[in-house]
């Protein structure tokens, strides 16, 4: 029986800046997904021992900032709140920013680990799938104000 979950320990690094300095900070992320919501990725950032903060990500827009070649003059995919790109210089990595009310985050990732866990969403739900594994009965009565989610 396939899972019907994915959570899946990454590393990321946090660029901050300092003035004229700019660091690269190692953070702790779970990858996580499930085929009940199988358009969105998950990804938690750990902020403190016990402390995480989460971001919800369409999957096709990780999965198209992930494709996207690396080099100058590359845009990133997203609007908005999220953007994903490529690194100008370095192929083997991408950057992904999140942005709130309260401030701005950019994380660069390496590409290959989160595309292994990419590919492992795509087996529990095949990309252009994702419609079969909405319960919409559900989700129509949610938003009739029929029930919790």
């Amino acid at each position: 029986m396939r899972p019907r979950s994915l959570n899946i320990p990454l590393w990321a690094k946090l660029e901050v800046c300092s003035g004229a300095v700019i660091e690269l900070r190692p953070v702790k992320v779970k990858f996580r997904y499930s085929v009940d919501d199988p358009y969105a990725v998950l990804l938690d950032f750990a902020v403190g021992a016990e402390q995480w903060v989460r971001w919800e990500l369409a999957r096709d827009l990780l999965t198209t900032g992930l494709s996207l070649p690396a080099g100058l003059g590359t845009v990133a995919a997203g609007a908005g709140d999220v953007l994903i790109g490529p690194d100008a210089e370095r192929p083997w990595r991408f950057w992904i920013t999140v942005s709130s009310p309260t401030g701005l985050a950019r994380f660069s990732f390496r590409r290959r680990p989160v595309a292994a866990a990419l590919a492992k969403t795509e087996a529990l739900v095949p990309p252009g799938g994702e419609s079969a594994r909405i319960d919409w009965e559900r989700e129509f009565a949610l938003l009739a104000g029929g029930g919790a989610a």
